[in-house]
């Protein structure tokens, strides 16, 4: 008896926060891969890795005349519990977390967001295999990845409605922390005193077509260097290394077979005065049944200092997965990147090569 009565409470219990919760929904991804990189300078290794898996809870309040409140609340797990084989390094990182009002005149959000340029990013439709070895953002698990996108605290952004295909967005996000408007100390080193930045430290834009079976996107990012400036011998501010960075992309889809391009190009890249960075992308995607073979290559071109100091890099990838659902995919990819830095006449890193095993589950 005495186990039953703890059975219905127990039941009970669980019961009441799921009903206080009805309008909530919650989701997440996990994706796991086993991964072999193998360098030209004789090192191989084995890893298991999370990619990118993640949990969140998200909702909507109908406020009437068109009105609602939204909020989502998502973070970043460890599907592998991290990157020492002691356990209890499953920690989380905040990802997307934003607070917002939508309505027919579009949606306002506020906190933890990709920017802008990021989410134009995407919308073009060549990230094919998204955070795997062949994702076109680079990392240690991702080697021939060279696009930038950038996900931003205090943001404070606006996405339009969709207009026949289109749809554009933009953000603000302040700086709040020290920047370089400040006022002449009386210290011997002639350095400013820190002063917050203002409302308009950072800002993006991107706009976005989809229809018809095009997919193509534009966006913009000028981010406001934020080291302590010098004061010079002439009474003026160290010139600031703001950087700005164009991307465009487009992918086009007919049957089974898609094809697309990305391109960007940055001023000052890394907050680094007159270092130009440039960098495109080719890719495939054929889908057969609950198959897909993605083809991906990338180059990218780092002039650091107006020199002949370039640092270019060449890349390709192949993935085939397999969909037993909607929901859960298994995939084996393959990607190499070389890098030559013709500054120093030999490579700047070790070509990669890596090949990894998948497994991607959404809820």
């Amino acid at each position: 008896m005495n186990k039953k009565l703890l059975a219905s409470a127990v039941i009970a219990a669980v019961a009441v926060p799921a009903a206080a919760f009805a309008e909530s929904v919650v989701y997440g991804k996990m994706h796991t891969s086993i991964d072999n990189s193998d360098y030209d300078n004789g090192r191989d290794n084995w890893e298991v890795n999370n990619r990118s898996s993640r949990l969140g809870f998200k909702g909507s309040e109908d406020l009437g005349n068109g009105l609602k409140a939204i909020y989502q609340i998502e973070f970043g797990i460890r599907s592998d519990g991290g990157q020492e084989q002691e356990a209890g390094d499953g920690h989380t990182t905040l990802r997307n977390t934003f607070i917002g009002l939508a309505s027919d005149w579009g949606t306002v959000i506020v906190g933890r967001h990709d920017t802008p340029m990021k989410m134009a990013f995407y919308a073009s439709g060549n990230e094919r295999l998204g955070d795997s070895a062949i994702d076109l953002n680079p990392g240690r698990n991702n080697p021939i990845g060279v696009f930038k996108e950038f996900r931003a605290n205090n943001a404070i952004a606006y996405v339009s409605p969709n207009f026949s295909g289109f749809t554009v967005t933009g953000a603000v996000i302040p700086g709040e922390q020290s920047g370089n408007k400040a006022t002449k100390t009386t210290t011997a080193t002639n350095l400013f005193q820190k002063n917050s930045l203002d409302s308009m430290d950072h800002w993006s834009v991107g706009a976005m077509y989809k229809g018809n079976g095009l997919k193509a996107s534009i966006g913009y990012e000028y981010l406001v260097d934020q080291p302590v400036a010098t004061f010079r011998t002439s009474g003026e501010l160290s010139r600031a290394a703001n950087q700005k960075t164009l991307q465009a992309g487009a992918s086009y889809t007919m049957n089974n077979y898609s094809l697309g391009a990305q391109y960007e190009t940055t001023d000052n890249n890394e907050f680094i005065i007159d270092a130009d960075y440039d960098a495109w992308a080719l890719t495939g995607k054929a889908a057969f049944g609950n198959n897909a073979v993605s083809l991906i290559y990338t180059n990218s071109e780092l002039d650091p200092n107006g020199s002949a100091d370039d640092v270019d890099t060449d890349g390709w990838g192949v993935a085939a997965e397999h969909n037993f659902s909607k929901r859960t995919k298994v995939y084996a990819a393959y990607a190499a990147n070389s890098v030559d830095n013709k500054k120093t006449g030999k490579d700047k890193d070790p070509d990669q090569d890596m090949f990894s095993l998948g497994m991607i589950h959404n809820f």
